[in-house]
């Protein structure tokens, strides 16, 4: 029922929400035609918390580098899940912008299809700064939802701040809210972190899950 990362983010490039350039290694001596530095997370359908894992390295800068923390996590997850279906490694181009957002759908049994924006990255589940709406949504309708969620002054211009690319994000939303017209094949889904760059450099998903329903 659930994708690997990989999977799911090829749903969301799919439906309009680019994704970071990456590539899948099954053995740490492979090499990658990415731009160091570059992410290594496990790739796993039963794996959706990486991190906590021992899954994830970032900031790997050569490919010798990239070798051993491959090996690393394969030889973490291998032992701390043995049951899990191992993929690969991820190998991820490191995305760097203004605000990391949460971008969130779920099959809602009272309402229907809703989609969540919120502040991503760990602070998601802390501060709860979210804005919900009925799936799909608009550009228009989703431009509305950044501006309800207060921790995204960040990437409004707050102060002087420099301003993120609020218009792609708003395309983005709305994009991610088409998973609506999949129901009921799709039960959730959730990209995060999806960064927001500066004005005019649009967004990235970093990291994404998808879960189908059982029927």
């Amino acid at each position: 029922r659930r994708l690997n990362e990989q999977e799911a983010c090829r749903v969301f490039d799919a439906l309009g929400v680019p994704a970071a350039k990456s590539a899948v290694i099954t053995s740490p001596e492979q090499a990658v035609a990415l731009d160091f530095p570059v992410v290594a997370k496990i790739l796993s359908p039963d794996i959706p918390h990486k991190t906590d894992a021992g899954g994830v390295a970032i900031g790997i800068a050569t490919p010798e580098e990239l070798r051993r923390a491959a090996a690393a996590i394969l030889q973490r997850v291998r032992a701390g899940h043995p049951q899990a279906r191992l993929n690969g490694v991820l190998v991820q181009r490191m995305e760097k912008g203004l605000a990391e957002i949460i971008l969130g759908y779920r099959r809602d049994p009272q309402v229907g299809p809703v989609v969540v924006l919120g502040v991503g990255g760990v602070l998601a589940e802390i501060y709860r700064d979210i804005a919900v709406r009925l799936a799909p949504v608009t550009a228009e309708e989703a431009s509305r939802m950044i501006e309800q969620v207060k921790g995204l002054a960040v990437i409004r211009g707050y102060r002087g701040m420099p301003r993120g690319d609020t218009a792609a994000l708003a395309r983005a939303v709305a994009a991610f809210s088409q998973l609506a017209h999949l129901e009921p094949r799709v039960a959730e889904a959730e990209i995060n972190p999806l960064i927001v760059k500066a004005e005019g450099q649009g967004v990235v998903a970093v990291d994404g899950l998808l879960v189908l329903a059982d029927h």
